[in-house]
C-alpha cells in the first residue's frame, strides 16, 4: 500500500514539474518573441527617419543621387543603417543597379564583390546581369533604398573613400546614370 501511494505522489510531483515547465518555456517564448519585434519596429523606426530626410534632400537639392550620410564614422564589428535615394529624371521608367567601389583606403582595400557583399547589404546585382535584381523607379518619380553598412572585424582603421554608382540598365551597354562619394572613417 505504501509503494503505490509512493508512486501516485510521484506521478503527481511529475505531472506539476512538467506544467510548470511548460509555462515557463512559452512564457521564455513570449519574452523572446517581444524583444525581437520591438529590435525589428526600431530598425523599420530608423530607416523611417533616413527615409524621411533622404525624401526631403531629393526634393530640395538638384541632385539625381543622394546617400543618406556623405561621412559616416563607424567601429569595426558594428552596422549602420544608411539610405540612398534616386530621382528619375528620363522620360521612361528608369531600371538600374547600384554598385559600391573602393576608391582610397588606408592600407588595402577590400576587393569589390567584398565591398558589395560583405561591407554593404542591399540587392547587389553585379554589372546588372541579372533582371530580377534590378532596381526600378518611374518616370518623374523618386526612390529611397535602404541599405546596411557592416564593417568586418578585421578592416584597417583610418579613411575610407567609397563611390556609389547607379548604372541605367539598356541592355548590352549599361551606362553610369550618377555617382556620389562617401567617406567612411573606421575605427
Amino acid at each position: 500500500m505504501q509503494n503505490k501511494k509512493a508512486s501516485l505522489e510521484l506521478s503527481i510531483s511529475t505531472i506539476v514539474i512538467v506544467i510548470l515547465a511548460m509555462t515557463l518555456l512559452g512564457l521564455g517564448l513570449a519574452f523572446v518573441k517581444n524583444i525581437f519585434g520591438s529590435a525589428e519596429e526600431l530598425s523599420e523606426s530608423a530607416f523611417g527617419k533616413v527615409s524621411d530626410q533622404l525624401q526631403r534632400d531629393l526634393v530640395n537639392n538638384d541632385e539625381r543621387l543622394i546617400f543618406s550620410q556623405s561621412k559616416v564614422e563607424i567601429e569595426r564589428g558594428k552596422s549602420s543603417l544608411l539610405g540612398w535615394g534616386i530621382r528619375n529624371e528620363n522620360r521612361a521608367r528608369l531600371d538600374y543597379w547600384a554598385e559600391f567601389v573602393p576608391i582610397k583606403c588606408p592600407i588595402a582595400c577590400p576587393s569589390k564583390e567584398k565591398l558589395n557583399s560583405e561591407w554593404f547589404t542591399f540587392k547587389y546585382n553585379p554589372d546588372g546581369n541579372v533582371s530580377s535584381l534590378l532596381y526600378s523607379v518611374d518616370s518623374a518619380e523618386q526612390s529611397i533604398k535602404r541599405v546596411d553598412l557592416s564593417i568586418p572585424g578585421n578592416a584597417e582603421p583610418g579613411l575610407y573613400l567609397v563611390d556609389l554608382s547607379i548604372y541605367e540598365e539598356k541592355g548590352q551597354s549599361d551606362t553610369k546614370y550618377d555617382s556620389t562619394e562617401i567617406f567612411i572613417t573606421v575605427s
